[in-house]
């Protein structure tokens, strides 16, 4: 079929509405305008652990070393309404809670399989279109394209916002050989506002849009593959897989309905004990086909230690002096002790000296030994 490249737009975004892509812009290949701050966010340390994204910089700077063919990206938003939260203590029974965005099935799956759809009807739509799809996976500056594309702007929370869908979207791209006029950017619309500043329980968020992954709960609790810093535990609260705290402040996304339904208490806040003594194969069977895979089993583990002690709750006691005494992770094992440390029960530090006189690894003798002062301070206030 034949059209002029710019009427191609209402076919393509009428494609991408029928594979339930509510947003899609067209961006030109150019450089990312925000190259600069991406180099000093870097240089800053903020990336924390996540070398892959300074391995990948040149391609990231320079979309055509990604794609050659490439003189534009088209970028979609695919919308997803967090559910209703269960009014409950988690405290008192023991509760997790999951970024909304992880439940149910692998958006990266999902969205790809979308994706390669609405590239081939690029082909269709122009003989010897050459297209590339990517769904947070490969060296693409999202935000960056789905801001040039007109889909929304940069909020201070760091994510992009849009006045009807706030932030509760993903974004994929077709990296394509058509080219497309400019889209017009829309305006910053988060004004004086910075409750997502204001309320971030770790202080990650800076003036700026700078976010420091470093103290970030989602990266902490989906990316960090080691220790947590003691210091940062107590503010992580239950978030055992991401962090949805900026997002529910935005007023942007406070005036968006939920997911209709009766809150789903397993499956947004999970039993914490039940997480901790998952097995490898009870971890597989379970998440396997989820974004919670990510984390690994070994991540989820120390991650709901974390949680459970910062219920404060003595119930806590019983499967944390169990991961303590079996747990085939140091790391697991580890938090477990720290977790201990800062319930105000005999039972915990009875489990922290029995685990003292047995453990090999130094890393979680010093936990335990911290753990056990933690807990002889508490025992004297």
């Amino acid at each position: 079929m034949a059209f002029r490249l710019d009427s191609l737009k209402d076919h393509i975004r009428a494609a991408a509405r029928r594979l339930g892509f509510e947003l899609c812009g067209f961006a030109p290949l150019s450089s990312p305008p925000h190259g600069e701050f991406v180099r000093r966010w870097l240089d800053d340390g903020h990336a924390a652990g996540m070398q892959y994204i300074e391995r990948g910089l040149a391609k990231r700077l320079d979309p055509p070393l990604v794609m050659l063919e490439a003189r534009s990206i088209i970028t979609v938003g695919y919308r997803y309404l967090p559910p209703p939260v269960p009014a409950i203590d988690w405290r008192e029974q023991l509760r997790g809670r999951i970024a909304a965005y992880a439940l149910g099935p692998d958006y990266h799956a999902v969205m790809s399989a979308k994706l390669r759809e609405l590239a081939s009807c690029l082909s269709h739509l122009k003989e010897g279109t050459v297209s590339r799809v990517y769904v947070d996976t490969g060296p693409i500056l999202e935000r960056e394209w789905a801001a040039a594309g007109g889909i929304g702007w940069f909020g201070k929370n760091t994510n992009l916002l849009h006045t009807q869908h706030g932030s509760w979207f993903f974004l994929g791209e077709i990296l394509s050989s058509l080219e497309f006029t400019p889209e017009a950017a829309l305006p910053d619309r988060c004004g004086a506002c910075a409750r997502c500043l204001a309320d971030c329980p770790t202080d990650a968020l800076k003036p700026g849009y700078v976010l420091d992954a470093r103290l970030c709960i989602s990266y902490l609790t989906i990316e960090h593959r080691g220790s947590i810093p003691p210091s940062l535990r107590p503010r992580m609260g239950n978030w055992i897989f991401g962090c949805d705290v900026c997002q529910e402040v935005c007023p942007w996304n406070e005036r968006l309905a939920r997911r209709e339904g009766a809150p789903d208490t397993q499956a947004l806040l999970p039993y914490l004990p039940e997480l901790l003594a998952l097995s490898e194969d009870a971890f597989r069977a379970r998440f396997r086909n989820t974004a919670i895979w990510r984390a690994r089993r070994e991540g989820l583990a120390r991650n709901a230690a974390v949680a459970l002690g910062n219920t404060a709750n003595p119930a806590a006691v019983t499967p944390l002096a169990e991961a303590l005494r079996g747990d085939a992770s140091a790391l697991v094992r580890g938090h477990a002790a720290g977790a201990l440390g800062v319930i105000d029960d005999p039972g915990a530090r009875r489990a922290l000296e029995a685990a003292r006189r047995q453990e090999p690894d130094p890393d979680v003798r010093h936990e335990i030994d911290a753990a056990l002062v933690g807990a002889a301070a508490g025992a004297e206030t």
